[in-house]
């Protein structure tokens, strides 16, 4: 189950659950905070990762450069699958 995600599925993730409103065209390594996401959207983020992906996600791993891109989130949630 360590299969990482790809940047359209975590992309279909933060749409679904109305975390942030990203554009049809948005990039995979375009910047989610400028996009919209901020700090409730993480805590959310954090949650709904585990839920949907079986992603554990601590503090240590809550910062833009983890959290910053679609790409970056899903090669986050690939190493953090339980």
């Amino acid at each position: 189950m360590n299969q990482t995600p790809t940047a359209d599925e975590v992309m279909a993730m933060l749409r679904d659950e109305g975390l942030v409103d990203l554009a049809p065209d948005f990039p995979a390594n375009g910047d989610l905070f400028t996009a919209g996401m901020d700090s409730m959207a993480v805590m959310q983020l954090i949650v709904v990762a585990e839920e949907r992906f079986g992603a554990v996600i601590g503090p240590e791993d809550a910062g833009r450069e983890s959290l910053g891109t679609p790409a970056a989130l899903a090669e986050l949630i690939g190493r953090k699958r339980a």
